[in-house]
């Protein structure tokens, strides 16, 4: 063996680690780079720590042993001071390195001869392995700098460090600064040399209830105040002391207080010209980011305030906020796939074999098809995806599913549509289809059509499990026959299934009246990909003002857009009188669908004298053209379950009007912070909250920057999260 020393010493410091130690240390032996040193802290574990190092047999291993407990900052400077190597990282004993880790950061490290530190985004793993948030960091020096007047900008166990650079300047961590003794490190570092981060993720980063930044937030967070003030400070002395805590909590996010909001954007802004009469301009970019998240969490006229002031920094930030947005999903999605064969090869996790997944859904449709695409990409499911027919509701969008799909199709019965809003086909194919697949779990949406019911007593028959898919709610009017049907069907379908998908509160409420258990419900929501929607919309800001012209609007007019069938249950009529009732000029309603009611809407707005434009039908891919040229968006059904539009409208950023019956107002809208919310069949409450927005240029602008933050936590990924989820669970507690 080569007496050289290794390129990289890499630290790991272990208090009672023997729950995830073993795959940690390995993600470290297993790197696509040998010449590494792993060394070990035992920090006085009293488990079995000391025993699963002494099984380790790989002389790259440097174990050193503390006796008494003497904390992580003691540990990793006894480390440091036995390192060799030319590089030193870090790794927590419950992290794990995906593994060209060090490959990656060694070739940017020695590329750049100005970087004294370079960390990495980070993924997040439960304690069983299941992936989870992906947390970007800064990148470029700037952004690093300016980052680290708030708060660290590394992920500790993800930085890889210039060792002459730490022992030429005799730095090492200081043990008086518990929870935050890295942060406090780098401040020092970045006064002598750069620091940087790599976009994507290359630690898995556990996240469990025993660690420290979870039982010791508070401390941590009282030593990162100090340490920011400090560094604060240092950049912009003459800034009060007040004034400095003022600038830091708007580039926290901490709270201020009402009467010092306008003061507290002020300091902050005079900490951007300090910082850039010093670093350059560089960091514009997150201080408008930092000002507009400040924004949502002040009052109106202080969020008004904050916002000019980031869109004056930085005229592009919402649009720059969708694209990182974007970003963070693809860059996630595409770490999944190798995190889980990582983590398969590392023995974390089950390593069975895929479940095969049956999902029996009424038809395809542009928003859950694509959903359904990516949960067939998870490698540890098989899904197949049965459809009763390419339409049960007279659809006209065209659908190309990704995943494997199969179409029954079948005899409708006569009047079925009137009683239930969907055709009712009879499909005996269905046990057959069932039978070729074999699942270990179905997924089977509702139970209103012949191909749920005939898939739930397949299920029953043969004693598989089943999930349901459920839209609907319990809100609103309902004929007196058919609640007490519902009342008697619904309750024995739900308590014999293993678990339920509810696409929002209101259906996971009826599910829990109706005998489910609450920690057997999870999210699979009528949704969109909301990044990919936004993006194509503010790819059309350009065309704006003619997309608008097209349809008849001048630029001082407000365009009132509303997206749905022309059916009584979409209650545009009540909407049309709610423009009316506003009493402005300038409002245009414009209403893309088809159906029965388009005479009587043409003759009810010629009557009252409304604006109204007709759009009929618009291919799905063809709909962003409107919520583009749009200011604000209702939707007043008076039966809506959900209502993927809202979702549409939100991830566009538009301000929202919707009745308390339609089903996505209870997640997606926040009275008075991203639209209203008003009494279905209410059109002069409607009319009040729509003239209200037209008045106020603001106010739109506010609440469409609240309705795409919501928006965001309805994407693809929860959903998927919730389906993996529930069959997962549905599976063992079937073998169980």
């Amino acid at each position: 063996m080569s007496l050289a020393p290794p390129l990289v010493s890499v630290l790991v410091s272990a208090n009672d680690a023997e729950r995830f130690l073993r795959p940690a240390l390995e993600s470290v032996l297993r790197q696509t780079v040998s010449d590494l040193e792993l060394i070990v802290v035992d920090d006085g574990s009293t488990d079995s720590t000391p025993q699963i190092l002494a099984e380790i047999d790989d002389p790259r291993l440097v174990c050193i042993r503390n006796d008494e407990r003497r904390g992580l900052a003691s540990s990793l400077n006894r480390a440091l001071d036995a390192a060799s190597g030319r590089f030193v990282a870090r790794l927590d004993a419950d992290d794990i390195a995906l593994p060209q880790r060090l490959e990656r950061q060694l070739g940017r490290l020695q590329a750049h001869s100005s970087l004294a530190i370079l960390g990495s985004a980070v993924l997040e793993i439960g304690p069983d392995g299941r992936p989870g948030a992906l947390h970007s960091m800064p990148t470029g020096a700037a952004q690093v700098r300016w980052a680290a007047l708030f708060s660290s900008p590394f992920f500790h166990p993800s930085v890889l460090v210039d060792r002459e650079v730490l022992d030429r300047e005799g730095l090492r961590y200081d043990t008086e600064f518990l929870e935050s003794e890295d942060y406090e490190l780098w401040t020092r570092l970045l006064r002598i040399g750069d620091g940087d981060n790599v976009g994507a993720p290359l630690v898995l980063y556990r996240v469990h209830e025993n660690q420290a930044s979870s039982s010791r937030r508070d401390v941590q967070r009282d030593f990162q105040r100090r340490v920011a003030l400090r560094e604060i400070v240092h950049v912009a002395p003459e800034l009060a002391a007040q004034r400095v805590e003022l600038a830091w909590r708007v580039g926290s996010g901490e709270e201020v207080v009402a009467e010092q909001v306008a003061d507290a954007v002020a300091a902050f802004l005079e900490l951007v010209d300090a910082f850039e009469r010093t670093h350059g301009r560089d960091a514009r970019v997150a201080a408008g980011a930092a000002l507009a998240r400040f924004s949502g969490s002040s009052g109106r006229v202080a969020s008004l305030q904050a916002l000019r002031e980031a869109a004056r920094l930085d005229p592009v930030f919402a649009f720059r906020g969708a694209m990182r947005r974007v970003d963070r999903t693809r860059t996630r999605i595409r770490t999944l796939e190798e995190a889980r064969t990582w983590l398969a090869e590392l023995e974390v996790g089950t390593g069975e074999r895929p479940l095969r997944v049956a999902a029996v859904f009424p038809e395809p449709t542009p928003y859950r098809a694509p959903l359904l695409d990516r949960v067939s990409e998870l490698p540890e499911l098989e899904l197949t995806v049965i459809y009763a027919a390419p339409t049960v509701a007279d659809r006209t969008w065209r659908v190309d599913p990704k995943h494997r799909a199969v179409y029954l199709g079948g005899t409708g019965v006569p009047g079925a549509k009137r009683l239930l809003h969907h055709d009712y086909a009879i499909t005996p194919g269905i046990a057959a289809e069932l039978g070729r697949v074999r699942p270990d779990v179905v997924v089977v949406s509702g139970w209103s059509t012949f191909t749920a019911q005939a898939a739930i007593a397949w299920c029953r028959f043969r004693r598989v499990p089943y999930v349901l898919v459920v839209e609907s709610h319990d809100e609103g009017p309902r004929s007196g026959w058919r609640r007490k049907v519902k009342a008697g069907i619904v309750p024995p379908v739900v308590r014999g299934a293993s678990g339920v998908l509810v696409t929002g509160s209101l259906a996971r409420r009826s599910m829990v009246s109706r005998g489910a258990s609450p920690e057997r419900i999870h999210v699979f929501a009528n949704t969109i990909d909301v990044e990919s929607f936004g993006e194509r919309v503010a790819r059309l800001g350009s065309r704006r003002n003619g997309l608008r012209e097209e349809l008849g609007a001048a630029a001082e007019d407000v365009l009132v857009l509303s997206v749905g069938r022309l059916a009584p249950e979409k209650a545009m009529d009540v909407l049309a009188r709610a423009v009316a009732s506003a009493s402005d000029p300038r409002l245009l309603l414009v209403v893309a669908g088809e159906g029965a009611e388009r005479g009587r809407l043409l003759a009810l707005a010629a009557e009252l004298g409304v604006r109204l434009v007709l759009t009929g039908d618009r291919p799905w891919e063809a709909i962003d053209e409107l919520y583009a040229a749009a200011d604000v968006f209702a939707l007043l059904s008076t039966r809506e379950p959900w209502g993927v539009v809202v979702n549409e409208a939100a991830a566009c950023g538009l301000p929202l009007v919707l009745s308390d019956l339609v089903g996505a107002a209870h997640d997606l809208l926040r009275d008075g912070e991203n639209g209203f919310l008003v009494p279905a069949g209410d059109g002069a409450a409607a009319g009040r909250a729509i003239a209200r927005l037209a008045a106020d240029p603001a106010l739109r602008a506010s609440f469409g920057t609240h309705s795409r933050e919501l928006a965001q936590a309805w994407g693809y990924e929860p959903s998927v999260e919730g389906f993996r989820t529930a069959v997962r669970e549905a599976a063992a507690r079937a073998r169980g």
